[in-house]
């Protein structure tokens, strides 16, 4: 069952040590590094061949991005290998896309969904787990379509199709790898009406619902800002709220700061990519060593993460279109605005949170 227990603070004098320091806790798996390399390289050189660039491109983006937590969110253990645990969510989220991409309507009810899915995720740790990822694959997917030139229903089933292709990545090579160590005592699992009773009672405390309150809130201030602004490329900002909104209240940023600094170089990287290369087969020879290096660096560090996968993502999202000096610009200052709702949120919720806390200690006292 999942508890969103506020963390301590930490130390200030730690802090940039933390943003910036690498962790080997996480295993780097050779799996994990040959599927990242064969689901962006396979398509990618598939598709210049017959003559179709761009689709292979989106195949191999989806099989990327598809293929774990896109905000470097963990999976529970016996979780990360279980391809169902982060494909199911996507291609939902991929179908929901398709059908309310491009209407009037459309940040209204992915917000909504959004903030359902947000609010199962108290339910269970593999419900947290799906929920949000579904809420990222949601709006990057959303956005991708809204942006595709090919028709939605064309693009979501191209995306969707990297999906597929890693699921048959990770059962090709399942039988050819060593499995890791499994547990050697299983995890005691809450029974179906303990997580129930459990999540009745959270739905009883503001706590409960500081989590859906601080992504819709966020999501809605980014939704309001990019209609206010539509000739710049402010979708970037919802996609940075739904990112780095996470469950527990994040007292000091760490990973807030880790996505701007990892933005800013990233988008500087993208720039130095597009300011000498037009040629798809030569964007290719670099979109696939930055798409193998993406499961090395989420396993290290989400600062490291956000460099990789931050020109990876604008090279395909952007393939076939100039990338002008203005839109990268316009990418670091929807990062740098999402960051700062994210961080408004949380400080406004701890507040109300102790707050909440200390009412009942006063009415003792009185």
């Amino acid at each position: 069952m999942t508890r969103d227990r506020t963390p301590a603070p930490r130390n200030d004098r730690n802090l940039w040590r933390e943003i910036l320091g690498a962790s080997d806790r996480a295993p780097i798996r050779i799996r994990s590094i040959l599927v990242a390399a064969f689901g962006m390289g396979v398509p990618v050189v598939a598709g210049l061949w017959l003559g179709h660039g761009e689709a292979g491109f989106t195949i191999g983006l989806g099989a990327i991005l598809l293929s774990g937590a896109t905000g470097g969110t963990a999976a529970p253990s016996g979780d990360r290998d279980r391809p169902s645990s982060a494909i199911l969510p996507a291609m939902l989220a991929v179908t929901i896309a398709t059908l309310i991409a491009g209407r009037p309507w459309t940040d209204a009810a992915m917000i909504g969904l959004v903030s359902v899915a947000a609010l199962s995720s108290g339910f269970s740790r593999p419900f947290a787990i799906g929920a949000i990822r579904f809420g990222i694959y949601l709006v990057l997917g959303t956005g991708f379509l809204d942006g595709a030139t090919n028709g939605h229903h064309d693009a979501a089933l191209v995306f969707g199709l990297g999906a597929l292709w890693n699921i048959v990545l990770r059962g090709l090579l399942a039988d050819r790898l060593p499995k890791p160590d499994e547990p050697t005592q299983p995890a005691r699992v809450p029974t179906p009406a303990q997580r129930r009773a459990h999540f009745r009672n959270t739905l009883r405390s503001l706590s409960g619902w500081q989590f859906v309150a601080r992504l819709a809130i966020g999501l809605t201030v980014a939704s309001v800002i990019r209609h206010l602004w539509p000739d710049r490329h402010f979708y970037w900002i919802m996609l940075t709220v739904v990112l780095l909104t996470q469950r527990p209240i994040e007292h000091l940023p760490v990973k807030t700061v880790q996505r701007l600094i990892g933005t800013i170089a990233g988008v500087g990287i993208t720039s130095l990519i597009v300011a000498g290369v037009t040629s798809p087969p030569v964007l290719a020879l670099l979109a696939c060593p930055l798409a193998t290096l993406v499961p090395v660096a989420r396993a290290r560090s989400y600062l490291l993460y956000s460099i990789v996968a931050t020109p990876l993502i604008l090279l395909v999202l952007d393939l076939g279109k100039p990338i002008e000096v203005a839109l990268l610009t316009d990418r670091v200052v929807a990062t740098i605005i999402g960051g700062a709702l994210v961080i408004a949120g949380n400080i406004t919720a701890d507040r109300l949170l102790n707050r909440s806390a200390s009412m009942p200690r006063r009415s003792r006292s009185q």
